[in-house]
């Protein structure tokens, strides 16, 4: 879900003085963090010199990128560092021939151990789809504004020359805070798929999500629901059709997850809007949507009987009083009276599957559920739109698709379009893809980082016919 996902944030950078008589060296480290049901590579980078120590550490399967500590301790035998803006602290012991650190890792109401081993070299993710300079078409940096958000927004705009008008289509993000490549677990799908357009004569408009970036953000930014990004989507659109070198006549949208029912709300109020991609998109309402979820990565990891009924029940419960659109406050009083009762009916030795009985896990679990963003996302219905639509639309679900399930919501989509009388559009089951449409075995999230090809060639062939058939411009 935007603003609050499975994974935890990107994590990294220490630097400390400590003063040895030893030639400059550089130890590198890998271990795996347990976050949910995924495991979460973690690198860690020691450079030693007679005067300094610089320890890197890093999420490779999440981003490139290192952050700075605030605080930090190093010994003989100890690595002990924080990230205070990202609410991580990191205590770890060497073993006694040192190739080895067992760590306690926390971030928030996370607690989990950690144990490092020492490698060869650095760990790097293969992304042979991913797009190398120069490439053969032209790439610009755009920029637009949304009324009464406190944000510049930024993109970037590939077309194949400056010669012509070009069909066009906007990328739009899933849920979290995402950049214009949409990048997560070391994948770039949306700079994949530009690239692959526009080397196919489509024009292609990525953008960062509101707040991206930004290290201090406003109400409008950080209060922001799936409604508020359909107004930046549109936004993004409208920018465009005043563009030299797009056809304005044949902008569409493409949307990913949550993105999917963003760019169904804009084309719902947005005739002129060309067509509509929904990649992985959902077709029910958000209840029912995270309730699937949640049951399907349950069963995935064998989780006892007892502990997914109470987490579905938990799930139910907490809807039920965001309905009634009661204060945050209120909400936590009734659910630990809810779950104070659960627990007291289940038998003491099946207390340990449940992560109910602690009072940070309530606290987190009541957070990401009672967020505005999320109150939207629980009762918003796609099909309220998509029954409004009525320009050429393109639904693609994975059948190891375990976010989204393809089962339930292609069939709400197309229930939807039908009664919109829409008599373009056209669905199609992506088999063995996963939610990020990779060819896959298992689905699990904990395999998007570990499989190399970030989206598969048979989708990138489908988009491409898909806006070629349902775009024609005064050029061809």
């Amino acid at each position: 879900m935007r603003r609050k996902g499975l994974l935890v944030g990107a994590i990294v950078l220490l630097v400390s003085l400590f003063h040895q008589n030893i030639e400059a060296q550089t130890t590198n480290w890998y271990g795996e963090l347990k976050v949910a049901v995924q495991l979460l590579p973690i690198t860690l980078k020691i450079e030693q010199s007679p005067d300094t120590t610089i320890i890197m550490m890093g999420s490779p399967s999440q981003t490139k990128d290192m952050f700075g500590v605030t605080k930090q301790r190093l010994s003989q035998d100890s690595v002990i560092f924080s990230i205070k803006n990202m609410s991580i602290v990191f205590r770890g012991k060497y073993n006694e021939t040192k190739d080895t650190i067992f760590a306690t890792f926390k971030q928030g109401f996370l607690t989990e151990e950690l144990v490092m081993a020492k490698t060869d070299k650095t760990y790097e993710l293969k992304r042979p789809q991913e797009p190398i300079a120069p490439y053969s078409y032209i790439e610009e940096e755009l920029s637009f504004k949304v009324p009464g958000v406190n944000y510049d927004f930024k993109g970037t705009l590939t077309i194949p020359s400056k010669t012509q008008a070009y069909p066009c289509v906007i990328l739009v993000t899933g849920s979290g805070l995402q950049n214009r490549d949409e990048e997560l677990f070391g994948h770039k799908p949306f700079k994949v798929i530009a690239d692959y357009l526009t080397s196919n004569g489509i024009g292609v408009f990525r953008y960062d999500d509101r707040g991206w970036g930004e290290e201090t953000v406003d109400s409008s930014i950080i209060n922001a629901t799936t409604l508020d990004y359909a107004v930046d989507a549109v936004a993004a659109y409208q920018m465009l059709r005043k563009h030299p070198n797009i056809d304005k006549n044949n902008i569409g949208m493409l949307g990913h997850s949550e993105g999917g029912i963003i760019v169904s709300i804009a084309a719902s109020e947005n005739p002129d809007i060309k067509f509509i991609v929904l990649l992985a998109g959902t077709g029910l309402k958000g209840i029912d949507v995270l309730l699937q979820q949640n049951k399907a990565i349950m069963q995935k990891v064998d989780m006892p009987q007892h502990a997914l009924d109470f987490q579905l029940s938990a799930l139910k419960k907490i809807y039920s009083l965001t309905k009634k659109e009661l204060m945050n406050n209120e909400i936590n009083k009734r659910m630990d009276k809810f779950y104070d009762k659960k627990l007291s009916k289940i038998d003491k030795d099946k207390l340990k599957d449940i992560q109910f009985t602690s009072p940070a896990m309530r606290t987190q679990f009541n957070s990401q559920l009672t967020s505005p963003w999320m109150r939207t996302f629980l009762v918003l219905d796609p099909s309220d739109y998509l029954k409004k639509v009525k320009q050429p639309v393109f639904a693609i679900n994975g059948t190891n698709d375990i976010q989204v399930l393809y089962q339930y919501n292609l069939p709400a989509i197309e229930k939807a379009l039908k009664k919109a009388k829409n008599s373009h559009y056209q669905i199609y089951t992506a088999v063995g893809m996963n939610h990020l449409f990779q060819e896959s075995t298992t689905g699990m999230i904990d395999e998007y980082s570990s499989i190399e090809q970030t989206i598969s060639p048979v989708i990138l062939l489908q988009l491409k016919d898909f806006i070629k058939a349902h775009t024609k411009t005064k050029n061809e």
